[in-house]
């Protein structure tokens, strides 16, 4: 795809933009932030294929100056190889970045795909004379990598429950940016009950799940034998376990999950059915 054409899918989105209402209108004068423009050409580039987009921003280290609250993920759309980003801070959210933390914006990029999410964490600081203000062209292309599924290292029954231990493999090489790794500091594990009969779980959207555990990392490091307990008092259930990342100490959170595992809660079964890894995580590299 040619910048020429990627300028008019640009104007197709800006006019789906226009008409819809602000949630409360952050920048005054507005300021942008994008990954081509007068610094060149950049693309975040999904790890397998292209699917659904979705984007949060913040400012880093200080998401109540300025948080993305009702921004639409039109602001990152598929281009070329892969996505492009053309994010507008006075059209949406709530404040606007600031001198704190030297007015450094966080950009959380997902792609939902029909079995993940892939997603990168880029931040750029403030070029307050540039026609953009935040230009992530200078850093180049970035590829995306999964939100890990947990691995279960170890699981018991215990009356009702179902106790795991699982690992995590490092997320820090989805991180790009000044300081990017530092927003990232733990995980949400989430779990969802469905019928037996159902064969995949309820999708990537984070709302689809309920809060099982929060597991500390400190910039995406990774986690081993962490425990968590399940609730399997519904025989007639299974439970789906995901990860979502958490940010900013849980002041932000991905907005879409990685990779389920499922965990048999079948009462005959002397330890639920679930699948195990028995050697430490290794870093998921971009």
């Amino acid at each position: 795809m040619t910048r020429k054409i990627v300028f008019g899918v640009m104007t197709v989105a800006l006019v789906a933009i226009v008409a819809m209402p602000s949630a409360s209108a952050a920048c005054n004068p507005p300021k942008s932030a994008v990954t081509f423009g007068a610094a060149g050409t950049a693309y975040w580039l999904p790890a397998t294929a292209v699917g659904t987009a979705s984007v949060q921003a913040w400012q880093l280290g200080a998401p109540g100056t300025f948080a993305g609250t009702g921004c639409p993920n039109t602001f990152l759309f598929p281009d070329g190889p892969g996505f492009s980003l053309n994010y507008d801070l006075g059209f949406c959210g709530a404040g606007c970045p600031g001198p704190l933390n030297a007015n450094i914006l966080a950009v959380l990029a997902q792609n939902r795909t029909a079995t993940g999410t892939e997603f990168l964490l880029a931040t750029a600081a403030e070029n307050a004379a540039a026609i953009n203000n935040y230009e992530f062209a200078p850093q180049g292309n970035h590829t995306m990598i999964p939100i890990p599924k947990p691995f279960v290292n170890d699981s018991a029954r215990v009356g009702s429950n179902v106790n795991l231990h699982i690992s995590i493999p490092s997320i820090a090489g989805g991180c790009f940016g000044p300081n990017a790794a530092s927003a990232i500091t733990g995980f949400n594990v989430l779990a969802a009950s469905t019928p037996r009969a159902q064969a995949s779980d309820p999708g990537r959207d984070a709302s689809a799940y309920s809060l099982r555990s929060t597991i500390p990392s400190a910039g995406g490091a990774p986690v081993l034998l962490a425990p968590i307990t399940l609730d399997c008092s519904n025989t007639a259930n299974d439970q789906w376990v995901v990860l979502q990342i958490q940010l900013e100490n849980g002041t932000v959170l991905s907005n879409s999950v990685g990779q389920s595992i499922r965990v048999n809660c079948d009462p005959t079964l002397a330890n639920p059915k679930t699948p195990k890894v028995k050697v430490a995580p290794k870093e998921i590299a971009n």
